[in-house]
């Protein structure tokens, strides 16, 4: 049995070690990725000595355990530090600073997203989650009575409240289909939207992976379904985006929202949103925008004051690339893989995600059968300091908690968590003192 003192002298980056300067910290990691380029990217994925330079760039609580990077990712100290220095500067002389220094910035920062999504700058548009982004296109979208929206049960509740109000206000069907959990295959999925598309479908939205699991959609199919029918897709790529190595081009969607805050790893309240350029036009903003701006992608980001902190955004893009994205998305792949290997023998843990190849990545879900989720998630915070998710807060088709290590998480921390699920599924919870 693991005590959690002695797993913490134990683990990576031990609570007191000394802290790495954030130069100090990229440098290593510079290095350390030359050392791997020879390698593929799984290869790279289980080196060890490499992740535990990458580790060090971060500068979690090692004294929690935090596995909920689906919710929110911590940031790099390079993107900490650089979130600090936007937001001191930008006091010197805010009126200045807010209105001519970083609309320039956020110019270089536009072109670095989408250089990430293959796609044009000008289809680009910085805003502040994938909430925002998401809903200025389901609330902006030209839809009249009757029309219908074609989603799913588990699609993010945001999103759902979103269409909701569209259907309250103007008389939207939205059709919500229940898809199998876990999900075994992507033709079952494509055909599933396929056979549920109707004369008057006229928008699709569709999660890349689905929050609530890691379920991967075939997005690139759903659209080419979609648009043989005249039907517009709206993509929710706030689990996708600086996960797996995509392009716009990979998934050929009309819309597509995420946030950065996540697998980018980049400052809190950053988001960013793909329009097709031709249908910019067309789309409502979320705040109201001057003529002039209507053909423009920054319409989209019309929303009063802002701040400095999007400028550190870049610090994020870099510290993404000088790690690869299919280096992350192996590395994603190994941590989840390590931990449900060992709890997918156990006889009352199911999982609600499926690990057959393209199915899942760096997400998923377990349920201990017998154990209230809402108690589980209540002990492993109090009794042992993890942080993970409760799905069964955002739905009631099954529940479970989701897991979502990141790259600074280490496989002893994974373990030590194995250990604590392997004894609640042996023997439940612990009953109150």
């Amino acid at each position: 049995m693991i005590q959690r003192r002695v797993f913490l002298k134990g683990a990576g980056a031990a609570v007191g070690a000394p802290i790495v300067s954030a130069a100090a910290a990229t440098e290593r990691i510079v290095v350390a990725t030359q050392s791997v380029a020879p390698l593929s990217p799984d290869e790279a994925a289980r080196n060890e000595d490499y992740w535990r330079e990458i580790q060090q760039a971060f500068t979690v609580d090692r004294g929690k355990i935090y596995l909920n990077s689906a919710g929110v990712s911590p940031t790099p100290r390079i993107v900490t530090e650089a979130t600090v220095h936007h937001a001191w500067h930008q006091e010197k002389a805010p009126s200045y600073t807010l209105f001519s220094e970083i609309p320039p910035g956020m110019e270089s920062v536009r072109a670095g997203l989408a250089k990430m999504f293959g796609c044009d700058p000008e289809e680009t548009a910085i805003v502040r989650n994938a909430t925002e982004a998401l809903q200025t296109v389901l609330l902006g979208v030209g839809l009249k009575a009757g029309d219908e929206v074609l989603t799913t049960t588990q699609d993010y509740w945001a999103m759902l409240d979103a269409l909701e109000q569209r259907r309250l206000r103007d008389g939207i069907v939205v059709n919500k289909i229940k898809i199998p959990t876990p999900s075994e295959s992507l033709d079952d999925l494509a055909a599933a939207i396929e056979q549920s598309i109707t004369p008057r479908t006229r928008l699709i939205l569709v999660s890349h992976p689905v929050n609530l699991t890691g379920q991967h959609f075939p997005v690139k199919r759903i659209c080419e379904i979609a648009h043989r029918r005249g039907v517009e897709v709206c993509v929710d790529g706030a689990q996708s985006f600086a996960q797996l190595d995509i392009k716009r081009d990979d998934l050929d969607c009309d819309y597509f929202g995420t946030s950065l805050h996540k697998w980018l790893m980049a400052p809190k309240v950053t988001g960013m949103l793909y329009v097709r350029r031709e249908k910019i036009e067309k789309l409502w903003p979320l705040f109201p925008a001057p003529e002039r701006l209507k053909n423009d992608i920054r319409k989209f980001e019309y929303s009063g004051t802002g701040s400095a902190t999007p400028l550190a955004i870049a610090e994020a893009i870099t510290f993404h690339n000088l790690i690869g994205v299919k280096r992350k998305e192996a590395r994603y792949r190994r941590l989840t893989g390590y931990w449900v290997e060992q709890l997918k023998e156990l006889p009352n843990a199911r999982f609600h995600t499926s690990f057959a190849p393209g199915m899942s990545n760096a997400i998923a879900t377990v349920e201990i059968v017998g154990v209230s989720s809402f108690d589980l998630i209540d002990y492993l915070l109090k009794r042992h300091q993890f942080i993970v998710f409760n799905v069964a807060r955002r739905t009631s088709e099954f529940q479970g908690i989701r897991v979502s290590p990141n790259l600074h998480t280490t496989l002893q921390e994974l373990d030590y968590f194995c250990e604590v699920m392997r004894r609640v599924a042996k023997n439940g919870l612990p009953k109150p003192a």
